[in-house]
């Protein structure tokens, strides 16, 4: 039964779309998920092994200090603006990625990582309290010649 609906579903593809239009998109989405792991794997290797530690800042990364110029200001807005699309960006990524092929948690805890709100530290530490994203993230750290992440 599972194997009609299969053939099913690939006739209805292949008449609909065409074999090289589903070939074309087969290619682009493996592409993008060897990019993306690609991608991925490069800034995990380039964060401190303990990132991951609690921190206990209370203004977070962005401090207005009152001898600052007005460009440096603006360079700092502009810098957290679009560490808050890249998070927020990789956040809906890895939110399809539950479903689609790549790293979903991982991807989710990246894009955290870079958003400012309440309760973040809590929430990273609930992803990173799954045994599976810990050893991959060391996993890949391993791979790269660096010491792995050091976790609360």
């Amino acid at each position: 039964m599972l194997k009609e609906y299969y053939n099913n579903i690939a006739t209805y593809l292949t008449t609909t779309f065409g074999a090289n239009f589903i070939f074309l998109i087969v290619v682009i989405t493996t592409s993008a998920s060897v990019a993306y792991f690609v991608v991925i794997t490069y800034f995990i290797t380039k964060m401190d092994k303990h990132y991951f530690v609690r921190r206990k800042t209370s203004d977070g990364d962005l401090s207005i200090h009152p001898h600052s110029t007005s460009v440096g200001r603006s360079v700092a807005c502009v810098i957290k603006f679009a560490k808050i699309i890249l998070g927020f960006s990789l956040l809906m990524c890895g939110i399809l990625m539950l479903v689609l092929p790549g790293q979903g948690l991982i991807t989710i805890l990246i894009g955290l990582s870079l958003l400012p709100f309440p309760g973040k530290d809590k929430m990273e530490q609930r992803i990173l309290s799954r045994p599976s994203v810990r050893s991959t993230l060391n996993w890949i750290r391993l791979k790269a010649k660096k010491e792995p992440f050091t976790f609360d």
